[in-house]
């Protein structure tokens, strides 16, 4: 089946893409020629892109010596207009051993003015800078995620739901704002999920929404420096009409990132952080055996991340290198079936860019109580 679905949205590709190339090039400039003046868009004009990655992963540990994830992302941008846009990213996984197809996001976009967007459909979360941004492939240092920042952390890799964003010009401070209303992080009860969440469901398990959003603020007047705050809070996460439907949960995050050249050491230095935490209401679950227990459902997850790249150095070679290190702390619920001790992460990166959406890393994570890992990743940005 999954094959199959791939074939078609390959000839769909296709399609579009024809349709859209249909089109006249004057030899005067060599270009597309100008739609009519009588304002008329025939099918087939809309500005069509397409963008994304390549990834693949090589990993190593203890016993263990293996190809991992290889992963396609196209993303396909429309402009329909100069106030309506479409975005879409469709995302093929092998990590579980199989390809996987999913839909990523889905998202259109209507231009109000230059200050606010409206969006509604399926889109990157807005809580925290790391998902959907700094996590990305190609602009993340690491190979793999920080502890607590990836799957069976905090939050959400996708919401669905309707939005406004924007950016407001105060002098020579910039603020940007994101708000969204989506379906939400859903309460799972199961016994070896008990307390934690869906967080990329397509549809919602009750009638109440999350209301979510972050404010970021750009103090200097060179933009080197943001500074972000998000919230998230749903009132009822649990399934309609059982006895978790009342759970609420709240969420928080703090973020920062700043950069800067020094033109003694030739070197442009990053710095990049974010603290989540995360606190959902008491309640009783049961165990498989239907014995009855509660636990004290709270968890933090924090990371940072310093780099140096020596950008202004006289080698081409030399210039395309950089050097992170990253410690990452996950506070898990102790009693918890999913939680347990907390987990303390150091990783240390270099890097090489081919490109500046192209890039090879070289890995190394240390965790206690574990053996050390390994990771080379080669990432194409398209």
């Amino acid at each position: 089946m999954k094959i199959k679905l791939l074939i078609l949205m390959c000839m769909i590709t296709v399609d579009i893409l024809h349709a859209q190339t249909d089109t006249t090039l004057t030899p005067q400039t060599d270009s597309m020629l100008v739609p009519p003046t009588n304002n008329v868009r025939s099918i087939g004009q809309n500005k069509f892109a397409v963008f994304g990655n390549a990834e693949a992963v090589y990993h190593t540990t203890k016993g263990v010596s293996e190809f991992t994830d290889v992963n396609f992302k196209p993303i396909f941008l429309w402009k329909i207009s100069d106030k309506l846009f479409a975005e879409a990213e469709i995302e093929i996984e092998t990590g579980d051993g199989a390809p996987d197809l999913g839909l990523e996001y889905a998202n259109m976009c209507y231009m109000v003015n230059p200050y606010l967007i409206l969006h509604a459909g399926r889109f990157l979360p807005k809580f925290g800078a790391y998902r959907g941004r700094m996590g990305e492939a190609f602009i993340n240092r690491f190979a793999t995620d920080p502890t607590g920042f990836g799957d069976g952390g905090i939050g959400a890799m996708n919401e669905t739901g309707i939005g406004a964003e924007g950016a407001l010009p105060i002098g020579d401070i910039k603020l940007l704002y994101d708000f969204y209303i989506s379906n939400g992080p859903q309460l799972l009860t199961d016994p070896e999920n008990a307390g934690q969440f869906e967080y990329e469901a397509y549809t919602t398990n009750n009638k109440h929404t999350a209301v979510g959003g972050r404010v970021g603020i750009l103090p200097l007047s060179n933009g080197n420096l943001e500074i972000g705050y998000s919230m998230l809070n749903k009132s009822k996460t649990g399934d309609a009409g059982t006895p978790y439907e009342n759970t609420g949960l709240n969420m928080q995050a703090i973020d920062l990132n700043y950069f800067h050249t020094i033109p003694g050491i030739k070197s442009t230095i990053r710095l990049i952080g974010e603290l989540k935490y995360q606190k959902v209401d008491n309640v009783s679950y049961y165990k498989e055996d239907s014995t009855k227990y509660s636990f004290n459902n709270k968890a933090t997850a924090y990371y940072t991340c310093l780099a140096i790249r020596p950008s202004l150095a006289d080698d081409k070679f030399v210039r395309n290198l950089e050097l992170a290190g990253r410690y990452s702390f996950f506070n898990r619920p102790t009693d918890a079936p999913w939680g347990g001790d907390n987990i303390s992460q150091f990783e240390l990166a270099l890097d090489y860019w081919l490109k500046w959406n192209c890039v090879v890393k070289l890995s190394l994570i240390k965790q206690k109580s574990n053996p050390e890992e390994f990771f080379a990743q080669f990432v194409f940005g398209f």
